[in-house]
């Protein structure tokens, strides 16, 4: 599967020194826990919730159209914790979908309304979530087996 090409209108990014291209219709909620390590791409209407915990993207990274990436939690009797999300390098997020992961490795294709849901992670390298799992949640503690 072969991606196509994404063009953009310069006006509408903010690029960065490293390359990031960060739409202006993007929330950034806690931008100082927030780092893009180089190239990715963030489209309109995502949102990046560093607010709750630290939030790390490798290279080369898509972030897509109203995408919601935000820390894994965890409820406990006297209140709730976040934990960090990391992604890898060459990871594609879809329109439309919710990660709330602590870990996607590297080469991780994720498609368009999939709602990744924590503590599941993407460690293996070249996983794919495609529309199979349109709106269905992943249960917690189960990885994805190619």
């Amino acid at each position: 599967m072969e991606l196509q090409d994404i063009y953009y209108n310069k006006s509408e990014y903010v690029e960065t020194a490293s390359g990031n291209k960060v739409s202006r219709q993007t929330v950034l909620c806690g931008s100082q826990n927030i780092v893009l390590h180089g190239k990715v791409i963030v489209q309109s209407d995502a949102i990046i919730r560093g607010d709750l915990a630290n939030v790390k993207t490798g290279r080369f990274c898509i972030i897509s159209k109203g995408s919601v990436i935000r820390p894994p939690f965890k409820k406990f009797s006297k209140g709730v914790a976040f934990f960090p999300l990391q992604m890898g390098d060459h990871v594609f997020v879809g329109e439309n979908t919710v990660v709330n992961a602590a870990v996607v490795g590297s080469y991780v294709y994720i498609g368009k309304n999939v709602v990744v849901v924590s503590p599941f992670s993407c460690k293996a390298s070249g996983v794919m979530l495609s529309r199979t799992y349109k709106r269905r949640y992943i249960c917690p503690g189960h990885d994805v087996k190619m």
